[in-house]
């Protein structure tokens, strides 16, 4: 049996300070964002759209490849049995995570031990040893083939990564405005750093043009990060907001979201007590799934508020936390709010306007209560939090806030009196109409709550959806 194999490792080092900034810094997928994990949202949008056309195709194709790129470790193994492992940003995490996938060139029977999985650390924990291994191994290579060429420009490479210039490069790709412009862009002749450069400097220049005496100390908070030489360790606000945001952020929308943050900018902590005692930062983990946990804070929330009632009035627990709500139009009509919150930011939620759930009040009443799952539980490193829940946001994170809003909501004693109570069983429309109203929530919020509290079984379910003109996912 072969006990190791043996590989040139040059081309992977070279790879790995090239895709520096981007691996430790970028968290966008490409195309979509298809998976809990880095490694199974690349393998669900491999394949552009059936239905795609031939230049929308080639575009999905290279954005995944050059994606995959930067992330891959695999990209890099120039003939090596390289595993299937991909380091990425999310949010004030590094994620590593790693699949079983075939490997061209791979002998009969070769396999790794480790087939699939994913972990998340802190990212100087991983930065200082990537570094202290390609300072090593590059130092080693120098000095057993002196006057490299190659060697020289490596090591040149690996100096640089310390200089205080990467900061600026590091905060757009955790803002994810560092990427490669669209195919459509590249084609009609615009350079990949015009875009770059375009994009970020309309963040800046939003936030540095908005304000009042105070703007300088607010554009400061809203930019501030807890950087190492190696690597940003704690997200700015600015890029932990505008990271979640569609990719085709609009300038207004840029304008719109960099005056809320400088609105909402206190030069003291401005945070209630009350909420400061509920708050905890509570990291997505392997042994439950996004969803169970959300169940479980939500739960857990409710032991800790004692709510009376009938059903649960979120609007007015947001004034007991004093969480201020802002109502805004947003360009990006995918995106239903998104909230701040920090050492030198107001606890805010931002309601946008032009969501497709904005004029529905049961809708509403959600996105508030997913939004205080964020404020609560996804605080970053020095208290940090902002977000745009859409599609770009960490689908983990939003699964959990998803599920805690239909547990906070809907809790299991509110829910057992609203069925019991309700003159038509909730296998029927009129059923589970009642008791949608009374705990004032849409009627698919509660016909997937009682789903999941097994209260219906999967028939059932689709049958109410169905008779209610409502779409089964």
């Amino acid at each position: 049996m072969l006990q190791s194999v043996h590989w040139y490792l040059l081309p992977f080092l070279e790879w790995l300070v090239d895709s520096w900034n981007p691996l430790l810094h970028e968290e966008r997928p490409p195309n979509r964002n298809a998976g809990d994990s880095a490694v199974s949202s690349l393998e669900a949008t491999r394949n552009a759209p059936e239905l795609a056309g031939e230049a929308a195709t080639i575009v999905w194709e290279q954005e995944w490849f050059e994606w995959r790129g930067r992330h891959a470790v695999r990209t890099a193994r120039a003939g090596g049995l390289f595993p299937n492992v991909l380091f990425r940003r999310l949010r004030d995490h590094i994620e590593i995570s790693w699949a079983e996938e075939g490997l061209a060139g791979a002998p009969e029977g070769f396999q790794f031990s480790a087939t699939a999985g994913r972990s998340l650390l802190i990212p100087e924990e991983v930065a200082g040893p990537l570094h202290e291994v390609l300072a090593a191994a590059v130092a080693y290579l120098g000095n057993t083939i002196p006057g490299s060429e190659r060697l020289a420009i490596l090591q040149a490479k690996i100096g640089d990564l310390t200089v205080p210039a990467q900061h600026d490069i590091r905060l757009r790709w955790l803002a994810g405005l560092a990427t490669a412009p669209p195919m459509s862009k590249r084609l009609l002749g615009r350079t990949t750093e015009e875009d770059i450069r375009s994009t970020w400097s309309a963040v800046l220049g939003a936030l540095g043009t908005l304000g009042d005496q105070r703007r300088d100390e607010a554009v400061h908070a809203a930019l501030a990060t807890d950087d190492t030489p190696l690597v940003i360790a704690g997200s700015c606000q600015a890029a932990l907001l505008f990271g979640a945001v569609s990719p085709t952020v609009s300038e207004a929308d840029v304008r719109t979201l960099a005056q809320v943050l400088i609105d909402q900018h206190s030069a003291s902590d401005v945070e209630s007590e009350y909420l400061k005692e509920l708050t905890t930062q509570e990291s997505l983990g392997a042994a439950v799934t996004p969803w169970e946990q959300g169940y479980d804070l939500a739960e857990s929330l409710h032991q800790k508020l004692h709510v009376t009632g009938d059903w649960i009035d979120v609007e007015h627990l947001f004034q007991d936390l004093e969480i201020a709500r802002l109502d805004r139009g947003l360009d990006d009509p995918t995106i239903r709010a998104c909230s701040i919150v920090g050492p030198q930011h107001r606890p805010t939620v931002v309601v946008n306007g032009s969501s497709f759930y904005a004029d529905n009040h049961a809708a509403v009443r959600f996105t508030l209560a997913h939004e205080l799952c964020h404020i609560l539980y996804d605080r970053a490193q020095g208290r940090r939090l902002a977000i745009a829940s859409g599609p770009w946001a960490p689908r983990g994170i939003e699964q959990r806030a998803n599920a805690f809003a239909a547990m906070f909501l809907m809790p299991p004693h509110l829910v057992a009196t609203a069925v019991a109570d309700s003159p038509d069983p909730i296998s029927d429309p009129n059923g589970v109409r009642t008791v949608a109203s009374r705990l004032h929530v849409s009627n698919r919020a509660a016909i997937e709550h009682l789903y999941n509290l097994t209260l219906m079984d999967e028939n059932q379910r689709d049958e109410l959806l169905r008779k209610l003109g409502l779409t089964i996912y």
